[in-house]
């Protein structure tokens, strides 16, 4: 083994004992194994799947440490050969494939039928040290860590983008506006394509027009509300990002020729009767988007992280507040409330943690 640093016996976390009972507290590092790395964790930012985890739905077992947008410092190495790690700069893709399933096998690893999953099924990002497999890291050096700890989010929001081939030519409809909303309207934006976002606040269309979308109401007279800005009622692709019924159907009634379903469900589906002959009479694609490609020959990780640092895009602006993890409570109230947030970042080894930012 290698290390910078004399590795702790403890680390802080936030723990999931049960639903609505989650604890800051300290719990023993584990070792080192072969193929893998310590990472002192630098920011991890709170997911809308981790509100649902903490506060309705749980974990996939208690106790959990959560957190899944995380990115951090490698500062000990198991094997002597990759000590050349040693200082590095990594985001982590969160999914830990079994990699002998037939999904795995086609480098498919999201779509593994025996996975394991940093903050849900095992202990995650919101830690001050985490030991990760190499193979889940994803190298970087000339951003911060917290846009870093974006990648997760924005690895989903290019891999819906690249299911639907958006080109400069396209218009394309969001609907829906929340983080992964927005960040698909910024890689349709960055070829060039005409985006148009359909909510239904006031400050979240605000925010849109601000980053350069068109802004509609989606109320009863969406239709209306999109041909008064495109002369149309339809556009040839419209991305969901909710996943409630309401937005499923209007996505479905606004796609001309696609539709990509990329927010998860919150109840069961139904499917109006008109939208599903749209989809047979218009031959209307429906086509899922879920999480993100991480092989050798197709990584969303990786291509997220080198437009990050040829500034093809950027994420600061949807970092709406960065906190130390002690200060989880006010984090998580703030996520929960129903004013405008993008994403909250806590810092586990804290705000003033001597790290480069």
């Amino acid at each position: 083994m290698k290390k910078m640093i004399t590795i702790p016996s403890k680390v802080k976390v936030l723990n999931l004992k049960a639903i609505n009972n989650l604890v800051y507290e300290d719990i023993d590092v584990k070792a080192l194994e072969p193929g893998t790395v310590l990472v002192k964790v630098m920011a991890c930012g709170i997911c809308s799947s981790d509100i649902e985890r903490v506060f309705v739905n749980g974990t996939y077992h208690f106790p959990t440490v959560i957190g899944h947008e995380f990115s951090g410092r490698i500062v000990a190495v198991y094997d002597d050969e990759n000590a050349d790690l040693l200082g590095k700069k990594a985001a982590i893709f969160p999914l830990l494939p079994c990699k002998k399933c037939d999904a795995c096998k086609e480098e498919n690893y999201a779509l593994c039928s025996n996975y394991n999953y940093f903050g849900s099924r095992c202990d995650g990002g919101f830690s001050q040290y985490l030991v990760v497999p190499i193979w889940n890291l994803v190298l970087f050096d000339n951003i911060s860590y917290e846009e870093a700890a974006m990648c997760e989010p924005a690895a989903v929001a290019l891999h819906a983008v690249r299911k639907a081939n958006i080109t400069k030519d396209d218009t394309v409809l969001l609907v829906g506006t929340g983080t992964i909303a927005f960040l698909i309207g910024l890689f349709c934006q960055s070829v060039g394509a005409k985006v148009i976002m359909a909510g239904r606040r006031k400050e979240s269309l605000k925010m849109a027009e601000d980053y350069g979308f068109i802004p509609i109401v989606n109320d009863d007279n969406v239709k209306q509300n999109l041909k008064n800005v495109i002369g149309k009622e339809n556009v040839d692709t419209v991305f969901e990002v909710v996943g409630s019924n309401s937005a499923i159907n209007s996505a479905l009634s606004l796609a001309l020729k696609k539709a990509i379903l990329v927010g998860n469900p919150k109840e069961d589906v139904l499917l109006e009767k008109n939208n599903y002959w749209r989809i047979l009479r218009k031959e209307l694609q429906v086509i899922g988007s879920w999480n993100s490609n991480f092989g050798s020959q197709k990584n969303d990780w990786q291509d997220v992280l080198q437009m990050l640092d040829n500034k093809k895009v950027s994420f600061n602006n949807l970092i709406t507040k960065v906190y130390d993890m002690k200060d989880y409570k006010e984090a998580f109230n703030l996520v929960k409330s129903a004013a405008l947030t993008f994403k909250v970042i806590l810092r586990p080894n804290g705000v003033d943690s001597d790290e480069k930012r």
